[in-house]
């Protein structure tokens, strides 16, 4: 098959192609824009025949690098997971030893709560010991509350109530563990911890530096919190201890005046109750609570024992409101006109007036006594001895036990006397000695 191009001719040619076969001439005209698309065609398919041939052949290396590719990237993904896994341990660990913290911290003031609630007990039984003693004892300043402290302000806290020291004004704390997710760092910025981006908020919990003004907010709010707490359970243990104090004051100053009157009267006090004293000095804040409930107790024990041998002391008048006609020492004796020695006091009473014993005792003699007529002698021990004389009537027999204030006699004038009145005389070792001596000891005590 010839191809037969015919003669360029002036102007366009046109594009023709001519085809002999046998003697046979076919000749077609082609236009251009089939020319163009079957350009086209041929180098589109050149295209993807070289494409598919070369992917044919660098197939391999594409794959070996796609997987390449793959497996580094999974690498650094767990790398990237195990790091952030470390972090959340670290975290919570830290957030653990947090707790852990908090929950001590709780323990203890719930603890430090239980006992200053004991102690309320104590205090109550020792003011009561102490009033039934006689004692006024001046209550302590009621420590202040302070107004931060209040529930309505910071959740998590009740108020502590203090200044009382009954069992219904102990000091409370309730829900007091609330407190301690201030300090666990189990959210931030509001949000819990399922709600946490790993890949933004553990670095930020993982500086205390970093974290949001809220997280630190709540930090501070919660030691806060601790340190307003702590503040007012020391003042409560403050205040009962001033109130100890106070107490054990009250007891002393009862017990050194009681000495004094001791003292006026020369009577030796019990070897047990003398003020043998001593030693370094010791702030009183440093004394621990329990051994000075025990001081205390001991104080108000021996206070009681005073007040019981003063009772012994015949220091109450035997005829109170009458009025003392005679004193004791020298004076003219009514019957020769002479100076005479006497032994006691006169009182002035109409006849069958009561006769009261003036401590408490034995009755040592109950009748006749040569001048002092009917006569009641009452020992009261430590040597001292006191005599009711010209007595109109006896009421208590030998050997029988009085007390302050029982009816011994009634007043006549029996024995050596000029009308009815008492005669009384109060003997040391059997040696008379002076009765208002006693008797102002009595007013004494009676105002104690």
């Amino acid at each position: 098959m010839n191809v037969v191009r015919e003669p360029r001719q002036f102007g366009r040619r046109e594009n023709r192609v001519t085809i002999t076969t046998n003697g046979k001439v076919r000749e077609y005209r082609i236009s251009a824009n089939i020319l163009i698309f079957s350009a086209v065609l041929f180098c589109t398919f050149m295209t993807g025949y070289i494409g598919a041939t070369a992917y044919l052949a660098f197939r391999e290396d594409l794959v070996a690098g796609t997987l390449i590719r793959q497996a580094r990237m999974q690498h650094e993904y767990e790398d990237r997971i195990a790091a952030l896994r470390s972090r959340v341990d670290r975290i919570t660990s830290r957030q653990l030893l947090d707790q852990q913290a908090v929950e001590a911290k709780v323990a203890a003031l719930m603890h430090q709560q239980e006992m200053l609630s004991g102690r309320s007990g104590a205090i109550d039984g020792l003011i009561e010991k102490a009033r039934k003693n006689g004692l006024d004892v001046p209550t302590a300043q009621k420590p202040e509350q302070k107004a931060e402290i209040g529930a309505s302000e910071i959740p998590g806290i009740d108020t502590i109530t203090t200044g009382s020291t009954s069992n219904d004004r102990r000091p409370t704390i309730v829900a007091l563990a609330d407190a301690g997710s201030f300090l666990r760092g189990s959210t931030f910025a509001g949000q819990s911890g399922s709600q946490i981006d790993l890949g933004s908020n553990l670095a930020m919990a993982e500086t205390p530096s970093a974290r949001t003004p809220a997280s630190q907010a709540s930090a501070l709010a919660s030691r806060r919190i601790f340190d307003d707490v702590r503040e007012q359970m020391a003042t409560v243990e403050q205040h009962q201890t001033a109130s100890l104090m106070a107490v054990q004051l009250a007891a002393r100053n009862r017990m050194e005046k009681l000495a004094a009157v001791y003292d006026k009267l020369n009577i030796a006090l019990p070897a047990d109750m003398t003020a043998n004293t001593g030693g370094p000095f010791v702030p009183s804040g440093d004394i621990a609570f329990e051994d000075l409930a025990e001081n205390v107790a001991l104080s108000l024990d021996t206070l009681a024992s005073l007040k019981k041998q003063a009772r012994k002391l015949p220091v109450a008048n035997p005829l109170p409101g009458a009025k003392v006609t005679s004193n004791f020492g020298s004076r003219i004796d009514p019957f020769n006109r002479r100076s005479a020695f006497h032994a006691g006091i006169d009182f002035r009473a109409g006849r069958g007036t009561p006769v009261k014993a003036t401590g408490s005792g034995r009755v040592i003699h109950a009748g006749r006594k040569g001048g002092y007529g009917m006569m009641v002698e009452i020992d009261h021990g430590n040597g001292i001895t006191t005599r009711y004389a010209h007595l109109s009537r006896v009421l208590v027999e030998l050997g029988s036990k009085v007390k302050p204030g029982d009816t011994i006699g009634k007043v006549g004038s029996t024995g050596r006397s000029t009308g009815p009145h008492l005669h009384y005389e109060v003997r040391r070792n059997k040696k008379a000695t002076n009765p208002a001596r006693f008797l102002k000891a009595g007013q004494e005590i009676a105002a104690l």
